[in-house]
């Protein structure tokens, strides 16, 4: 499958080096790093890196009941594509949701076409919108939606209307990512050419509140902005490696120009 023109090798793998180990290995390490960092004492297994339901469903959804059998582990958080959501994983995650807390987590990026496709996504906002309402059919599966700002031909009025669409269908959660450009990728030959500026984190502030004032209160926002993994395959904009100062940026933002989650939604009941 080609990959889309943001992404590198590496998906969105934040633990590349230990692609290697056993499942078993991956969740025994880091359960105890977040164990000691957090205090933690439950935790959630993340499938996070490139496409987490393409493949055998019956290998997949072997896979997630598996890793329900290791200590402390109380449910499962899957990333995939809204073009990948075929009935047999569909009822994996319900079949898990039974007994554990499943999360879904979709690659939307955009509602709209034009931007997706020059995203090269492989879908539409057709599919995105569908894939959403087949988990919303399900019963106790948490759905959050990656959405992606910065795109060329952005606009308000597209923040507002996506952020009054995820509220209509009723999601639980977004994340919310700037573009921004890794080395070796379709996006950087963009970049090399003059053809595609990352935006100025002042300026993705203001699309943050634009979407955020609009967006049902009920919904959980995971993810201000997105931070590199791999700096030294960061090409631009330099902003995007620093963690915290983005996300207090834009908190100082809304602050600043009296906006807040929810200022201007509109609300829907049972939601």
């Amino acid at each position: 499958m080609t990959t889309c023109i943001f992404c590198d090798e590496w998906g969105a793998a934040a633990y590349h080096a230990d692609a290697q180990k056993s499942l078993s290995e991956q969740i025994a390490l880091h359960r105890e790093i977040i164990r000691k960092r957090y205090n933690a004492d439950k935790f959630l297994v993340y499938f996070q890196a490139y496409t987490n339901t393409f493949g055998r469903v019956r290998e997949l959804a072997n896979m997630y009941q598996f890793v329900l059998q290791e200590k402390d582990v109380i449910g499962i958080v899957a990333g995939t594509r809204p073009d990948c959501l075929p009935r047999g994983i569909l009822q994996a995650f319900q079949k898990v949701a039974q007994t554990h807390f499943v999360s879904v987590e979709l690659g939307v990026q955009s509602f709209d076409d034009q931007q997706l496709l020059f995203l090269a996504r492989g879908h539409d906002s057709a599919c995105s919108i569908a894939a959403i309402k087949k988990l919303k059919a399900l019963s106790n599966i948490d759905i959050c939606v990656h959405l992606m700002f910065g795109i060329p031909g952005e606009t308000d009025e597209q923040l507002r209307q996506t952020a009054i669409l995820l509220s209509k269908l009723g999601v639980h959660g977004v994340k919310l990512h700037n573009l921004h450009v890794l080395k070796d990728t379709p996006l950087d030959n963009l970049y090399t050419q003059g053809k595609f500026q990352p935006i100025k984190l002042q300026d993705y502030a203001r699309k943050v509140s634009v979407f955020l004032e609009h967006l049902s209160p009920q919904i959980a926002v995971h993810r201000l902005t997105a931070v590199a993994n791999r700096w030294d395959d960061l090409i631009a904009p330099a902003w995007a490696k620093e963690k915290m100062r983005p996300a207090q940026f834009i908190e100082s933002y809304l602050a600043a120009h009296d906006i807040w989650q929810g200022k201007s939604a509109i609300c829907y009941e049972g939601k």
